[in-house]
């Protein structure tokens, strides 16, 4: 589908896959459409306005589930290396949004998509490959029933290869149930049952043909090189939620009391002292191997 192996701003190119029809289209993101929606969030909204009847049931076919890298992902600008996902929620029966970090946005975009939007539901449990220039449907019943460490480990054969996977409680369609990717998730909303309701346990991305440049390259250069500096600078970003990420928010707004306990209407636990965040850092990393990025 596209072959070139530098990429100079967007492709605007999106995947549409029908896991009904076992079958992907292509749309283009037009000029207007981009300016507007610049980022994955709001670009993946309004694609699913554009597609979906309002009154659809999350568990349903009809819903649509949207996987959107950032416009700057790919390029080196910090804190870029993050994708979206815009659904309907089984949880709340409204829009919901989550982000996520680690590989899979990065091997989506430098397969050259800006994006994939997943419809339908298969006839039995599937999981599809999207690579440059093709979608595969495979079968995946040999795998229902697992937990994500173990499928990410059967079906990531390469460093250029990242997944996302449902366990056992989106199969069951729990409707609080994440996605999860390496070591990091798709936490709002139950995304892991909206897989789930559509027989879909995998969405693997086979990336790194391409590389990202941007348009202007040494007037981004100039931003980013000024954005990194002033990120160095401050010993939040530069340290703490380099090593511990946003986990080491807990101990401070537990001391804050500002800790959302028993649905907000607490603001501190003793609970959450026992949990330090070098403490949880150590425990995911020991029991969940991290996929490798680009």
């Amino acid at each position: 589908m596209i072959e070139k192996e530098n990429l100079v701003g967007p492709t605007n190119k999106i995947l549409e896959v029908d896991l009904t029809k076992r079958k992907a289209s292509i749309y283009v993101v037009t000029d207007k459409e981009r300016k507007l929606y610049l980022g994955g969030k709001g670009l993946g909204l309004k694609l699913i306005f554009d597609r979906m009847p309002a009154g659809v049931d999350p568990m349903g076919e009809e819903n649509i589930l949207a996987l959107m890298p950032g416009v700057v992902m790919g390029t080196g600008a910090p804190c870029s290396g993050r994708f979206h996902a815009v659904t309907k929620s089984p949880l709340t029966g409204i829009m919901t949004s989550s982000s996520c970090g680690g590989a899979f946005g990065m091997q989506l975009k430098t397969a050259g998509w800006d994006g994939v939007l997943i419809k339908g539901k298969a006839d039995r449990p599937v999981y599809i490959e999207i690579s440059a220039k093709n979608v595969s449907f495979k079968d995946a019943d040999e795998f229902w029933g697992m937990d994500t460490v173990s499928v990410q480990e059967k079906i990531i054969e390469h460093k250029r290869t990242a997944a996302l996977v449902i366990g056992p409680a989106g199969e069951k369609g729990v409707r609080f149930a994440s996605i999860a990717s390496g070591h990091r998730f798709l936490g709002r909303g139950g995304m892991g049952a909206v897989m789930g309701a559509k027989n879909l346990k995998a969405i693997v991305a086979a990336g790194g043909g391409f590389r990202i440049k941007p348009v202007d390259a040494d007037g981004f250069e100039k931003v980013r090189k000024k954005a990194v500096k002033y990120i160095s600078s401050n010993k939040m970003t530069s340290d703490v939620y380099t090593n511990y990420g946003t986990r080491a928010n807990v101990n401070m707004s537990n001391k804050g009391n500002i800790l959302p306990i028993n649905n907000f209407s607490d603001g501190s636990s003793d609970e959450a002292e026992k949990y330090p965040a070098k403490r949880s850092a150590k425990s995911t990393r020991h029991f969940i191997r991290p996929v490798s990025l680009v």
